[in-house]
């Protein structure tokens, strides 16, 4: 008996259970994708284009209308055509005499390069910039979020049908049960971005793997080309699918799922089933592209490789081969050297800003941003499964591939967004498939059973509809979450209407705006002065602080400094006062790329300056304190917020 449950209770869960399963399952897998297809379209329309929508949207369009992968390289295309596809149908259509889909002229008689993604997607979604009249870009985001969410729905049938065939009908209810209502899927799945795409092809691949090992067969092998091919087309860390099927693979041919058969033919059908499956993962990815060499269908644009190539480590050597040779296409190769290029980015975790990120922010970011009712049932079953030796295959092919994964992402420390753990959640919850198992087996687990799928309900309704800002209670709630993540972990520009709504509901007609996020604040109504903008469209706007008993409406991005460039700001105050070079800011730029790249932290301008006795303590934090990241620090450490718009634009009266 679980502690404080009476002999009442108990008995209500048990009558509860029994007349659930006399449900017919085949109504319950409905209702719950039909749950799952609901709370999602209630919430696609509520917010904003997320940073990536920005540029992921308008760029599947121009691949449906003109085949040029021109915009938005750095992410394979098939995850955007599949979102541009109902808002092709719908008849809208892209703007291809814009400069920034045009490019710049590099010289005379060269090919153009350099389209600009940002700006070309903010106007198609918005307006032009310059037009006073916006246009309402929820015409184009809900018929492609609906696209994406379409695609959730099928991630759900997958780990519905998988864990069906490892533990029955009660696993399977389980497992769909916690996929239909995890904040995190349903974040995901109706934005037009690539995690979730890649999380569908990347499970789908192993599952048809699995299938393929335990029955072989030509069907399967071929769907789990498919599959990886797929993935490969939604996003870059699907070449780790590679691995994570050998490893699949080697806990088939180590475990009693290939007893009887013997060790030669058990080395034969893994290496047949890997090989095959990479080059059908192949064609299908030279299919996406066309099977065209060449970036851009227009002779007279080119991509940008001499920018690449300007950056240290930018191409690598086995990308300019696979290039010389067209080994793949020109954009997929692009992508792939950009990615490599940009690997450091500026992370957040509990109150710092790094470049070289931490081994610990995955691991945080999994704690903080799961339900706890999933990191005990996750428990459970990974402690009932090690103790069961019948079940060891079916243990190591789903934690094998996703422990790969996981060391992969922390090991990286490309420390942007707790989302790109999103291909591991599907497979933890075919895992906790296993807790009915145990249920069945002992009667005194239903009710704990209940008790923690009763509370994950109820992590679900707290997250409703700001999924993407969950917060667990370890973090303090959705509320406090900023405070320890930030970036697309709770702030990716997705609030603009919920400011909307708050400045109506509270008689504000307008706000000093420091926002984080590609959407145009006019398109939704907010009257603002801008104080900055990450990234800023509008430059020819001048920035502006809030004077006192003025409302100051900011992202928590900002909040916390990410993205905001302090150290050159700082740097532009020193030489503009005559007390720093040119050469020893350059200098100070060598050395921290250099200690970037290796993996080393390096101190902020201010205290390199002070170390190296190029500037006096006193001058430097002097002009530091008159920078906008010190400004908002003071902001955010000594005023209580008056309001705000969902979790990630804070509302201040500046006193």
């Amino acid at each position: 008996m679980l502690p404080g449950m009476s002999d009442e209770s108990l008995a209500i869960l048990r009558r509860l259970a029994l007349l659930a399963s006399r449900v017919p399952h085949g109504f319950v897998v409905v209702l719950l994708l039909a749950a799952f297809a609901a709370s999602g379209t209630w919430s696609l329309g509520q917010e904003s284009a997320t940073y990536d929508e920005t540029a992921h949207l308008p760029a599947g369009l121009s691949y449906l209308e003109r085949w040029d992968f021109r915009l938005n390289p750095e992410h394979p295309p098939l995850a955007k055509l599949w979102a541009a596809l109902p808002v092709y149908a719908l008849g809208m259509r892209g703007d291809y005499d814009s400069p920034a889909w045009r490019g710049r002229a590099r010289a005379l008689g060269r090919p153009r390069t350099a389209a600009d993604q940002w700006l070309y997607g903010f106007e198609l979604l918005n307006g032009k910039v310059s037009a006073a009249e916006r246009r309402d870009p929820f015409a184009m985001l809900v018929p492609a979020r609906l696209a994406m969410l379409l695609l959730g729905v099928f991630l759900g049938l997958l780990v519905y049908a998988w864990a069906r065939a490892l533990f029955g009908v009660p696993g399977s209810l389980v497992s769909l049960f916690l996929y239909s209502l995890c904040p995190t899927m349903l974040a995901h799945t109706r934005l037009v971005t690539t995690d979730l795409a890649a999380a569908l092809g990347m499970v789908a691949a192993l599952f048809a793997f699995r299938q393929f090992l335990v029955r072989p067969g030509a069907l399967w092998l071929a769907l789990c080309g498919l599959a990886a091919g797929a993935a490969l087309l939604a996003k870059f860390s699907a070449l780790l699918l590679g691995p994570m099927l050998l490893a699949g693979g080697l806990a088939w041919a180590l475990s009693s799922g290939s007893a009887g058969v013997r060790p030669r033919r058990r080395a034969a059908v893994l290496a047949l089933g890997w090989v095959a499956t990479a080059l059908v993962a192949f064609a299908v990815l030279w299919a996406g592209y066309g099977f065209r060499r060449q970036a851009s269908s227009d002779p007279a644009y080119e991509l940008d490789w001499k920018a690449l190539e300007k950056i240290p480590g930018g191409l690598s050597p086995a990308v300019r081969v696979a290039r010389e040779a067209g080994l793949l296409p020109e954009a997929y190769l692009y992508g792939m050297a950009f990615v490599a290029s940009t690997g450091r980015r500026a992370a957040f975790l509990d109150g710092e800003v790094s470049e070289v990120g931490w081994w610990s922010y995955f691991p945080e970011a999994f704690a903080l941003k799961s339900p706890p009712a999933l990191l005990l049932l996750l428990a459970w079953a990974l402690s009932s499964l090690v103790r069961d030796r019948r079940r060891s295959f079916d243990l190591w092919y789903l934690l094998g591939p996703a422990a790969l994964y996981f060391a992969f992402s922390v090991a990286t420390r490309f420390n942007i967004g707790h989302r790109h753990l999103a291909p591991l959640y599907p497979l933890l919850f075919v895992l906790c498939g296993r807790v009915a198992e145990l249920a069945r087996a002992r009667r005194f687990a239903y009710p704990a059973v209940a008790l923690l799928l009763s509370a994950y309900a109820g992590s679900f309704a707290a997250a409703t509809p700001r999924y993407l800002s969950y917060f667990n209670s370890f973090a303090g709630g959705s509320a406090n979450g900023w405070r320890h993540l930030c970036d697309s972990n709770v702030d990716w520009g997705q609030d603009l209407p919920r400011l909307k709504q708050w400045m109506e509901d509270n008689g504000i007609p307008e706000v000093y705006l420091a926002y984080f996020g590609t959407a145009d604040p006019r398109a939704h109504g907010v009257r603002y002065q801008k104080v900055a903008m990450v990234p800023d469209l509008r430059p020819e706007e001048p920035q502006r602080r809030p004077r006192s008993g003025d409302v100051l409406a900011v992202s928590v991005n900002l909040l916390q400094g990410l993205y905001l460039e302090h150290d050159f700001d700082l740097g532009m105050v020193l030489y503009a006062r005559g007390r720093v070079s040119p050469a020893a800011l350059r200098e100070f730029d060598r050395q921290r790329e250099q200690s970037t790249r290796g993996g080393e932290r390096f101190p902020r301008l201010a205290d390199w300056l002070v170390r190296n006795r190029l500037a006096e303590r006193e001058e430097v934090d002097e002009a530091a304190s008159r920078l906008l990241t010190s400004w908002l620090a003071g902001v955010r450490d000594n005023l209580r917020p008056i309001g705000r718009a969902g979790d990630s634009i804070l509302a201040y009266r500046i006193p």
